[in-house]
């Protein structure tokens, strides 16, 4: 499916100023203070303010932000999922892409926020420095893959899905959204927005972030995914006097996250060949301040998210060509398919690993079992013959092994694996 941009002016149309300091562009966020967070009709307002006052060039050729919506999908309520990219004029063969996922979980709306304030002030940068990160890196952006859960103020969609455990089976029509963009789009950098709610007597870090921890995932991308989130994250956001570290356990020993969970939107990207990372904010005031000032916890919320993705977007501008070069690389080996795959385990668990399974050559399906797994092969670019044969020397190899094969732990269904040379020509 291509993705159809709507035409600005026409789907999204004129719209009155909405003031601020200036003159500037703002949101209802910035407008109250934080005291609540931007309504989706005053999102629309933003985008069309930030369409209509895009200047033109000047007369040295100096060419502002683009700004485009694309709707990429539906809800279960039918409400539009919607992309937003901005760009600018290109001066290398290919743009790094950076994708921001911000809220698959509609009760962590400061994701949301940060997003949204970034667009707006990639768009109404003026400065060198803006042009030059513009023309080496297009942003995308999803503000609310999750619009359901967003006007609910709920973790879940409104079938009560967890968006963030549906990047296999994509079995939700929000999951399908997004992973057309990332079928589509093919992002080099997937950056994804949450927030945790850490119990209020474990003192721990109010900004945690983590790479891509499932075994499958190319060295290489999860090397440069960890300087991403390690060097570049973390040290912003220690400059910005914020401790930082990662993401995977509290204060108290509980363990968080998913670890090497194939269904998790940083392990499942980064199996699509992307370099991708998770960014998680404390939702709980840390300190006596922000307990007894709303609007200054909400705030640091979004400010912290802001200064991570900022981050984001410089590695993405500063080590763009070593970021291509190792996901075409990545890309040209997975396109022969996997030599091996982890159905467990993760890379700081090793006491849980298991060996690692030689893939079949391929499995066959039954038509039944066809029926139940089409519209996730589908969404994920997975070839099936049509005498229903899958096989695993294909990009989406890995994928393929952990949708079918019997021992994976969240397969769909249980399609019958055929050792090389049984298959059939």
């Amino acid at each position: 499916m291509l993705l159809v941009a709507l035409v600005a002016g026409v789907a999204l149309g004129p719209a009155p100023a909405s003031g601020g300091r200036g003159g500037r562009i703002t949101t209802g966020f910035e407008r109250r203070g934080g005291l609540s967070w931007t309504t989706p009709a005053e999102e629309r307002d933003l985008l069309r303010e930030l369409i209509a006052a895009a200047p033109g060039p000047d007369r040295a050729g100096w060419a502002p932000a683009r700004v485009t919506v694309t709707r990429v999908g539906g809800s279960a309520r039918g409400r539009d999922v919607e992309l937003i990219t901005v760009s600018g004029a290109r001066t290398v063969p290919e743009p790094i892409r950076v994708l921001f996922v911000c809220g698959q979980h509609g009760d962590e709306p400061a994701g949301r926020e940060a997003c949204l304030k970034l667009v707006r002030d990639l768009a109404d940068d003026r400065s060198a420095a803006g042009r030059r990160l513009l023309e080496r890196v297009t942003v995308l952006v999803l503000p609310a893959p999750n619009p359901d859960g967003l006007a609910a103020g709920t973790r879940g969609t409104a079938e009560g899905v967890d968006l963030n455990r549906d990047h296999l089976a994509v079995a939700s029509p929000e999951a399908r959204a997004l992973r057309r963009v990332l079928r589509e789009t093919r992002p080099h950098i997937v950056h994804d927005l949450h927030e945790f709610d850490a119990p209020t007597d474990a003192p721990a870090a109010p900004t945690l972030y983590l790479w891509p921890r499932n075994l499958n995932v190319d060295p290489e991308l999860r090397g440069l995914a960890q300087e991403l989130a390690r060097d570049r994250i973390g040290s912003a956001l220690r400059a910005a006097g914020w401790a930082s570290d990662v993401y995977g356990v509290d204060a108290t020993g509980r363990r968080l996250g998913g670890d090497g969970d194939e269904r998790l939107l940083r392990n499942a990207a980064a199996l699509d060949s992307a370099v991708a990372v998770l960014v998680e904010v404390d939702a709980n005031p840390t300190s006596a301040l922000e307990r007894g000032d709303a609007a200054l916890l909400h705030r640091r919320r979004v400010g912290a998210h802001l200064v991570a993705a900022r981050a984001t977007l410089r590695m993405a501008a500063e080590r763009g060509e070593a970021v291509t070069s190792a996901i075409r690389a990545a890309r040209a080996r997975s396109a022969r398919g996997p030599e091996r795959v982890y159905l467990d385990g993760a890379d700081n668990l090793p006491g849980t690993w298991a060996a690692p399974l030689e893939p079949p050559c391929a499995y066959r399906l039954t038509p039944a079992q066809f029926a139940t797994a089409r519209a996730a092969l589908t969404e994920h670019g997975i070839r099936v013959s049509p005498d229903l044969t899958v096989r695993t020397a294909q990009p989406q190899g890995v994928k393929a092994t952990l949708l079918l094969d019997p021992r994976a732990r969240f397969a769909i269904t249980d399609g019958a694996p055929e050792p090389c040379g049984e298959e059939g020509a």
